[in-house]
């Protein structure tokens, strides 16, 4: 499964990437590439079992505290 993961994140990387990097696009170049390899450390962790908590309660504490409940 992780080869797989791997080799997916390959294949969208090379023909978005290429596209960008050919046009000149720096900004969306380089914001594409580090969202790219966060996803892809998430993927990694998830296909090794790792347990990653959820932010589901940090970002509920965050708008409650932004608006009040």
């Amino acid at each position: 499964m992780l080869i797989l993961a791997i080799i997916a994140y390959a294949i969208v990387a090379f023909f978005e990437f290429r596209v960008l990097y050919k046009q000149k696009h720096w900004n969306d170049f380089w914001t594409n590439i580090v969202l790219g390899i966060f996803s892809l450390t998430i993927v990694v962790l998830l296909c090794l079992n790792v347990k990653i908590p959820s932010p589901a309660k940090p970002i509920q504490n965050l708008v409650t505290s932004i608006f009040g409940k």
